[in-house]
């Protein structure tokens, strides 16, 4: 059971969520500007708080079907106010099982990430894992099998021997990985798990259908469900960028650039519709978001407003 939240806070979503109503709106002052920082900057509650803000608007960003076209493709002024009033939900207590998020689960876990941050863990068994940004897992290594739980996030394993000759498995909300003397990673996404696989090869059994399974090869990746596979697909780059701090892409829209930048960003980092759909080539530091939109803005008709440093909108110019 999730722990209840203090009184301060409680008070500290109240104020993030007028914070968020603040500068979301279409003019906002530099006297207001200077005011939100020392907000944020005052103590570790108000700091806490303005990540719910970050963490409730990717999970709006990620509801299905009606609520999302009601959420978040009305006016600014509609998806403002609905943010809000669910962040006040949360202040109060009333609404806290309205955010169905993996944070009080990654706190609790046996290894985790923050934004922003890449981390290596060797196991007992000679395995190196490697966490992404704001990633989770658990590790139970028992006599039948060396198991991972992938909370939230990404994570990369590459296998060691293991002298018992346990079989290496990672688990999502979605299935089950069996290691077949491989290196591979798995990401965790809202109602889905991709798969990619570096060496060898990966048996994948789904959740809620055990009698299918699928084995990934070498250089393939797949997206599944809990209940359906999608389609093999081929891997150009056998290892992850990100394991070494890397973004590479080859002609993306600008808009999918600046979401995956916004994963490794600390604040806000928007991109309007009309500059997302440039055209990106090249390969940046995610760990540096600051020196990738200054490069991108030399070299693109954007240009960057920036409402603080923790706020920040990629525009066209």
């Amino acid at each position: 059971m999730t722990a209840p939240l203090s009184s301060s806070q409680r008070e500290a979503l109240r104020s993030a969520s007028h914070w968020y109503a603040v500068l979301s709106g279409e003019r906002v002052s530099p006297q207001q500007e200077i005011k939100w920082q020392r907000w944020v900057d005052a103590n570790q509650e108000n700091q806490w708080a303005w990540q719910q803000v970050e963490n409730l608007r990717q999970q709006m960003q990620g509801m299905p079907g009606e609520v999302a076209s009601k959420a978040l493709r009305d006016t600014p002024m509609t998806r403002r106010h609905v943010l809000k009033g669910l962040l006040l939900a949360v202040g109060v207590g009333t609404g806290w099982q309205l955010w169905q998020t993996d944070y009080a689960s990654g706190l609790r876990a046996d290894y985790r990430t923050a934004k922003g941050e890449i981390r290596h863990y060797p196991l007992d068994d000679g395995s190196l894992l490697t966490l992404d940004t704001a990633s989770a897992v658990n590790v139970t290594f028992s006599a039948s099998e060396r198991r991972i739980d992938l909370i939230a996030g990404m994570l990369a394993i590459t296998t060691g021997k293991d002298a018992a000759q346990r079989p290496l498995r990672v688990y999502t909300r979605q299935g089950q990985m069996t290691a077949l003397g491989t290196a591979f990673s798995v990401q965790q996404k809202r109602d889905s798990t991709l798969l990619r696989v570096s060496q060898h090869a990966v048996a994948v059994r789904l959740a809620q259908d055990a009698t299918q399974t699928l084995t990934v090869q070498q250089g393939q990746s797949l997206h599944f469900t809990a209940d359906r596979f999608g389609a093999l697909s081929r891997d150009a780059d056998s290892t992850p960028a990100w394991l070494n701090g890397w973004l590479s892409v080859s002609d993306r829209p600008l808009g999918e650039v600046i979401d995956h930048l916004a994963r490794y960003r600390q604040g806000m980092l928007l991109c309007d519709a009309d500059a997302a759909s440039l055209r990106v080539s090249g390969t940046f530091p995610l760990l540096h978001s600051d020196q990738v939109l200054h490069a991108l803005e030399q070299t693109l008709p954007i240009t960057l407003q920036r409402i603080t440093r923790y706020w920040v909108r990629v525009q066209r110019r």
